[in-house]
């Protein structure tokens, strides 16, 4: 037993080094972003999303510019003395008030505003659903590092038993439940790797189809939480894409109420015309003008009425916004102590050096240190959960910044 016991030590003080890595392991460098921009450029999403937007930005600067002119040409002849012969000849050009005003260029430059904030709303989703991604992997492998090192408690139990069922000190019973300890964590290890593959399927399908390189060890640096929220909030404001969208919509109604109330103006037409016989030769120029009585009748009111619209959408959709990443930010501050009271609750523990010895010691059985190094161990994957969900409220909180 004392043979045992040396043998042991030596497997224990690996162990030990092993949890305590893993346990007080910093996130190091990571490739997030360098993966984010990857799925930027290759994300079949964004890029039809991309090609759109440019679709919409030509679409907004066509009939920027005045109607086409107008040419008509009259032969004329007289029946009753078919001899007699004229022609006239017309070119006139519309005048539109809301072009040569500038207005129509106006309301293009902020639609096609409009159309990028909307394409930014398009990629931030995608891009936050692959840090999503990339949160889970970065938890699936730091789990399978925790079951390793559970893995190889399960091994050092396995050959010790097995040792002692030889020499005659073991039975069977304790054996065979060591190998079933041994084969459950084995089976958690590759239900976890399953899992990850499928999360790295996910990935590469967001990727355009493209691998992604991501060493077994990869994992997440933790993004950072705000001290105060309305201080942050004050700050980044300006930058949610969401918000922007509304402001600029509001922006875009006001300027067609201006443009609306240029369509109450009547529209002018300039142009030449000529009149010419076989006697006579008439030429001068032709002014027109377009009286806007019925057709644009209700639409400035309509207009007005759209900003008003507009306003109060601003309006909820910012006490909206507000309400939802301070939820997210509450969220994120409960997680945090969480996670900070559990790290310090494991830091106290003692639990393997003293379970291993007290089995070796025969004070306790393998089935009481069984179950007691499950809770254990179920306490550490507690943690990588709550350490997860941190990291994911806070993706959400950050979400408009990617």
């Amino acid at each position: 037993m004392t043979t045992l016991y040396i043998y042991y030590k030596n497997v224990l003080r690996t162990l030990i080094s092993g949890c305590l890595l893993c346990s007080g392991m910093a996130y190091g460098q990571n490739s997030s972003d360098e993966v984010l921009n990857l799925i930027e450029q290759n994300n079949t999403q964004i890029i039809a999303a991309q090609k759109t937007l440019s679709a919409t930005i030509m679409d907004n600067k066509t009939g920027l510019n005045l109607k086409n002119p107008e040419v008509e040409f009259e032969h004329k002849w007289n029946t009753r003395n078919p001899g007699e012969k004229g022609k006239e000849v017309s070119v006139t050009q519309e005048l539109e008030w809301s072009v040569i005003s500038g207005q129509k260029k106006q309301l293009a430059r902020t639609k096609n505003e409009l159309a990028e904030i909307s394409f930014r709303q398009t990629r931030n989703a995608i891009l936050l659903e692959a840090q999503k991604k990339l949160i889970e992997i970065s938890f699936c492998n730091r789990m399978i590092q925790e079951l390793n090192t559970q893995l190889t408690d399960a091994d050092s139990l396995v050959s010790i038993y097995e040792t002692l069922l030889r020499n005659g000190s073991g039975n069977v019973l304790d054996v065979n439940r060591s190998k079933l300890n041994h084969a459950a964590i084995a089976t958690e290890i590759r239900n976890t790797n399953a899992q990850k593959e499928v999360l790295l399927q996910d990935l590469y399908g967001l990727n355009g189809g493209n691998t992604v390189s991501l060493s077994p060890e990869w994992s997440l640096s933790p993004l950072a939480l705000p001290e105060n929220f309305d201080s942050w909030f004050q700050q980044m404001e300006a930058s949610v894409p969401e918000l922007n969208y509304y402001q600029k919509d509001l922006e875009l109604k006001k300027k067609s109420v201006r443009a609306t109330k240029s369509e109450m103006i009547p529209s002018l037409s300039v142009g030449y015309t000529g009149e010419f016989t076989e006697t006579e030769r008439m030429q001068g120029f032709a002014i027109g003008m377009s009286i806007p009585l019925w057709e644009n009748k209700n639409k400035v009111k309509k207009s007005k009425l759209d900003v008003e619209a507009a306003q109060s959408t601003v309006s909820d959709a910012r006490q909206r916004v507000y309400n939802n990443l301070k939820a997210q930010y509450v969220q994120s501050v409960e997680l945090k102590k969480s996670l900070q009271m559990q790290q310090e609750a494991l830091d106290n523990l003692n639990t393997i050096p003293l379970m291993k010895e007290a089995l070796l010691k025969g004070e306790i059985n393998l089935m009481d240190y069984l179950n007691e190094m499950a809770r254990y161990y179920d306490f550490r994957k507690n943690l990588l959960q709550t350490e997860k969900d941190y990291q994911t409220a806070l993706a959400d909180l950050h979400a408009f910044e990617l």
